[in-house]
């Protein structure tokens, strides 16, 4: 027979595993854990993203700072004044379901204008055309 009071903690304990595992679990951005992959998923980029955003000033440095803190990037635009980083791919066989990117645009002198982060669902986009 379970007691009342075991009753109650296991309760408390419930609810607390609840929120724990509901929160999303972030880390301080770090340049070897931000690299760190098979070379296609970087697991931990998205857990350090946050926290590169909000304690690196990333406007207003070169180019190679960028680089020198992130590595090279992941890919360039045809007009290579902007680069990203790939945070998350999601597939399914040979489709790209999701993705989400750290982008930054640069001047022609090399000097980081922008940065932002974007996602894209291409799961979703697929059925809406439907």
């Amino acid at each position: 027979m379970i007691r009342p009071r075991h009753i109650n903690l296991y309760i408390i304990f419930m609810l607390m595993a609840a929120m724990l595992a509901s929160c999303t679990y972030k880390q301080k951005f770090e340049r070897k854990g931000w690299n760190e992959g098979d070379g296609l998923t970087f697991p931990r980029r998205n857990l350090m993203v946050e926290d590169l955003l909000a304690t690196h000033k990333l406007v207003g440095l070169k180019f190679n700072n960028i680089v020198g803190m992130l590595h090279y990037p992941d890919r360039f635009s045809r007009d290579s004044l902007s680069f990203h980083y790939e945070i998350i791919r999601k597939m399914s066989g040979i489709d790209t379901l999701y993705t989400k990117n750290l982008v930054f645009t640069m001047t022609k002198d090399s000097v980081i204008t922008a940065v932002k982060v974007t996602e894209r669902d291409y799961k979703e986009e697929k059925e809406n055309k439907k």
